[in-house]
């Protein structure tokens, strides 16, 4: 998608303040990894816009790529992009830190409900998984009754939190409004001015500095009710800033950064354990072991990612 742009110092403003999809990717995965190895709780939300991201990009998928109806290449071409990559770095950082292996390490679903997760980080890919499989019925009825979705979602999300904290059970109900805010962004091309986005990333800055007179900042706090929470209503600032950037035609360098953020995020949790461990958790240390889980990322996206992503699209998407 693109959006008409003059070439006026309001556009420079714009291109110099807002990142380009995929650079906005690898941000949040940075922050994801600036969350391990610091006491500052901002991986939480990080992720729960990556979320948002997933929301509309699976929503675009879907009809543009799928048609809306082809359910059997959707789920395989889903499947296919996250499960080969969890795999091959469950089994690799299972190996690295001692850790036994478990059926979910090899289907993924279920992972963050038995925790058996020496990646440390793919509970988030197991509610995406749960997204994608309920996405078909839930974008036909988001297009047609959006409040009543939204509202229904609200409550699965209350349900989802008592799932949760009572028989620890993570499930996508927990975080489905961020998911369908994402796919209502796509499905009612919602796509906000520069100055929108200008001011909804003021906004995002305002709560941030509020956030941190809050528990909720610091992890050496203690939280007065569930992190998640505080984290929906903190994105909800920052989501025009997010809608207008995917308007943003991404060049090729911006979708290899986007690309890059997945297998960043998926290995840096476990390069992080294995180095602190063995060298202590001081500065220096945590700074090597961030330089070599990006080193690694990058390996692993070159020699893995790319190879069997291009496979998929080949089989699925033809």
């Amino acid at each position: 998608m693109t959006e008409a742009r003059a070439p006026t110092s309001a556009w420079l403003l714009s291109a110099s303040a807002i990142l380009s999809p995929g650079a906005f990717r690898l941000a949040l995965a940075f922050a994801v990894v600036v969350s391990h190895v610091s006491a500052v709780e901002i991986g939480r939300l990080a992720v729960l816009l990556f979320f948002f991201l997933s929301g509309y990009w699976t929503s675009r998928i879907w009809r543009e790529k799928f048609d809306g109806q082809r359910i059997g290449r959707y789920y395989l071409s889903r499947y296919w992009r996250v499960a080969p990559l969890f795999v091959i770095v469950s089994v690799a950082a299972a190996l690295a830190r001692h850790w036994a292996l478990h059926p979910v390490n090899f289907t993924l679903l279920g992972v963050g409900s038995t925790h058996f997760d020496p990646t440390g980080v793919s509970w988030s890919l197991d509610v995406e998984l749960q997204f994608y499989l309920l996405l078909p019925l839930l974008f036909g009825m988001l297009s047609r009754s959006p409040r009543l979705v939204l509202l229904a979602a609200l409550v699965a999300a209350v349900a989802g939190l008592w799932l949760s904290a009572t028989y620890h059970i993570v499930t996508v109900a927990t975080y489905l409004p961020a998911f369908l805010l994402g796919s209502l962004t796509y499905a009612r091309a919602w796509k906000p001015s520069a100055t929108q986005a200008h001011l909804s990333l003021l906004a995002f800055i305002a709560f941030t500095i509020a956030t941190g007179f809050t528990p909720f900042l610091l992890k050496t706090r203690p939280n007065p009710f569930e992190g998640d929470i505080w984290g929906f209503f903190w994105m909800l600032p920052l989501l025009p800033y997010v809608a207008h950037s995917l308007t943003i035609r991404s060049s090729k360098l911006d979708r290899h950064l986007g690309n890059l953020s997945f297998p960043l995020y998926l290995v840096h949790y476990a390069v992080i354990a294995v180095v602190t461990g063995a060298f202590g958790r001081g500065l220096g240390v945590k700074a090597a072991a961030v330089a070599l889980a990006c080193a690694l990322a990058l390996t692993i996206y070159m020699a893995l990612d790319r190879p069997i992503d291009r496979l998929r699209v080949r089989v699925t998407e033809s």
